[in-house]
């Protein structure tokens, strides 16, 4: 009997993998035959990809863990000490779990929870770290289940779209379907990253039961000052706040307006339209010039420490000039009015 797939060494498993690659297989097809895990075959896709089968040859079997160099060492100081928020994750300070798909991401470089510890420390930064006391159980659980791959996919996606990642580049980096994607980019352009990630694995929305549509419907009929807010009518967040501590559930801003039609409050919400006059100040010629000669410099050029422009990072600079908090939806159109849309795509090299 010949060898056991198991029994090749990693070497020959490898280049099995770049031939299948390279024929058009999917990766799971060939996580499959040569044995390899979805992350490590999507990282040789891409690594064909941007180097053809030469760079996967040139990448490291084993032995000490890979380096960044300077020029990387230096975006991911710089990235430690700004927000989270800039690359699309929440909370004002990091976790190790995001740090390692930060790094990921950026650089194809899969690091394990102790040395990205060590890394941060060695940079004098372990004061940007919050210690999420569920980090390994999570580890732990993301393996028990396929939905828990599905889940940590998506979140990936939505975290890659936000960062201005083509839908054709997340379909290919993490074998989903550019329909899927597409859908994908279009939640998370209305709602943000936490849109995918509340989706269930099934594909269907949760919804409320009749008894949780009453309950809602009797809130709503009561004041909003009642439940701490200071408006008399309700706003829609506000009620995304309400479903989601009450029954665990989200709901997208436009999914919480079909529920609230369904029972028949819409006339105790605030008005969209009404919202947009108060909070929105007209974009004038001078400030989409403003745009279109902002986003062909360095997003440095504007206290921003990063080398490409991205939505989240737009709205950072324009918050600064005109003060207000535009949507990420707007920030699009803004950006397309302005002829510049294509350039909030992160460019890799």
């Amino acid at each position: 009997m010949g060898k056991q797939i198991d029994d090749i060494p990693l070497a020959q498993r490898r280049a099995l993998a770049a031939r299948l690659l390279l024929n058009g297989e999917g990766i799971s097809e060939v996580s499959r035959k040569a044995r390899l895990s979805l992350p490590t075959v999507s990282k040789y896709k891409d690594l064909i990809e941007r180097g053809g089968a030469t760079a996967l040859a040139r990448f490291p079997i084993q032995g000490s863990t890979p380096r960044l160099d300077d020029a990387s060492e230096s975006w991911l100081v710089s990235a430690i000490k700004h927000s989270p928020g800039l690359h699309g994750y929440p909370g004002p300070t990091w976790t190790i779990s995001q740090l390692r798909e930060l790094i990921f991401r950026r650089f194809g470089v899969q690091f394990s929870a102790s040395h990205v510890g060590y890394l941060v420390r060695g940079y004098g930064l372990a004061y940007r770290l919050t210690y999420s006391t569920s980090e390994k159980a999570s580890a732990t659980t993301a393996q028990k289940s396929q939905s828990d791959v599905y889940a940590a996919r998506r979140k990936i996606a939505a975290k890659m779209l936000l960062d201005g990642d083509s839908v054709e580049r997340v379909s290919k980096a993490l074998n989903i379907s550019v329909r899927t994607i597409t859908k994908y980019r279009s939640m998370v352009v209305a709602d943000g990253v936490k849109a995918v990630e509340q989706i269930k694995s099934s594909g269907r929305k949760a919804t409320l039961g009749p008894e949780a549509l009453e309950w809602l419907r009797a809130t709503l009929e009561g004041s909003p000052m009642a439940h701490g807010h200071e408006t008399e009518l309700w706003r829609n967040g506000d009620i995304q706040t309400l479903i989601q501590e009450r029954f665990g559930i989200y709901h997208s801003s436009g999914h919480v307006r079909t529920v609230v039609g369904k029972i028949g409050m819409d006339h105790r919400m605030r008005s969209p339209k009404r919202r947009t006059e108060e909070g929105r100040s007209p974009i004038n010629d001078e400030t989409l010039a403003w745009i279109a000669a902002a986003l062909r410099q360095s997003p440095r050029a504007h206290g921003i420490a990063a080398d490409h422009w991205t939505n989240a990072r737009l709205r950072t600079v324009l918050h600064q000039r005109v003060g207000v908090n535009y949507s990420r939806g707007y920030i699009w159109e803004i950006a397309a009015r302005a002829g510049v849309a294509d350039l909030l795509t992160r460019r890799r090299g």
